[in-house]
């Protein structure tokens, strides 16, 4: 498979869009505004900028920086993941009645948000890094002529090579 680069940096680019999507949604349900869930996966596999690294944006992984996408794009994950027990995890059992007079239910409620709101500087920390990483491999790949960057293409393309021979 031979992209340009062209292709190769608008593909970047709607990623980090998908992305930025995400981290948006995440941040909306840290701030406690009613979303789906489901808009904002907890695995780094589910979410829209996950599905393609790991499937169409499979194809870029010849070019020199893409790996280095991954471990940030884990590290979100992970972090998103506490956040996400905190406000959603189980609880310990429904409160009692007692608690609900004395309102301890709604300080507990209260404290984890704010653990989340801390926590999601974290989050922010590394959607930043995978921007960052993002945006590195596209000023590599604008860097690189094209006759370079569709020989790394050919160099990792089996059925390339099969029709070469």
């Amino acid at each position: 498979m031979k992209m340009d680069k062209l292709e190769i940096i608008t593909t970047l680019k709607l990623a980090a869009i998908s992305h930025r999507a995400w981290f948006s949604n995440a941040q909306a349900l840290i701030e406690g505004i009613p979303l789906d869930k489901d808009k904002v996966p907890v695995s780094a596999l589910e979410c829209e900028f996950g599905k393609w690294y790991y499937g169409e944006g499979r194809k870029l992984k010849v070019l020199p920086g893409f790996q280095e996408i991954e471990e940030a794009h884990e590290k979100l994950h992970a972090t998103y993941m506490e956040i996400f027990t905190l406000l959603y995890g189980k609880e310990t059992g429904k409160p009692s009645f007692f608690s609900k007079l004395m309102g301890t239910a709604q300080k507990a409620v209260a404290a984890k948000r704010e653990a989340a709101k801390a926590k999601s500087l974290i989050l922010r920390d590394h959607s930043d890094e995978v921007i960052d990483k993002m945006e590195e491999l596209q000023q590599v790949i604008g860097a690189m002529d094209e006759k370079h960057l569709a020989g790394l293409f050919v160099q990792q393309d089996p059925e390339a090579q099969l029709c070469d021979s």
